[in-house]
């Protein structure tokens, strides 16, 4: 008795310099809308647009923040409302 085996059969060819540069190219069409459409519009919302206020009163600039300092944020906020 014979035993067969299953031969992977291969796709027919395909330029993978093509895949790539189309990856790259989706991965960039993607990371453009995300950073020129929906950031934007998330910032222009009531509740982000307050909290950059709030930030911007207080002459923190939010992106000189590191994820860290984020917790230690309120203590600072709160220090700075009492010494006014």
């Amino acid at each position: 008795m014979r035993m067969m085996m299953k031969t992977e059969s291969t796709p027919p060819e395909t330029n993978t310099s093509y895949t790539g540069a189309l990856k790259l190219a989706t991965a960039v069409v993607f990371a453009s809308f995300f950073w020129c459409i929906v950031l934007p519009w998330y910032a222009s919302q009531p509740a982000m647009k307050e909290h950059l206020q709030f930030l911007d009163d207080r002459g923190i600039d939010p992106s000189a923040m590191f994820y860290t300092e984020l917790d230690a944020m309120d203590a600072i906020l709160e220090k700075i409302e009492n010494e006014k």
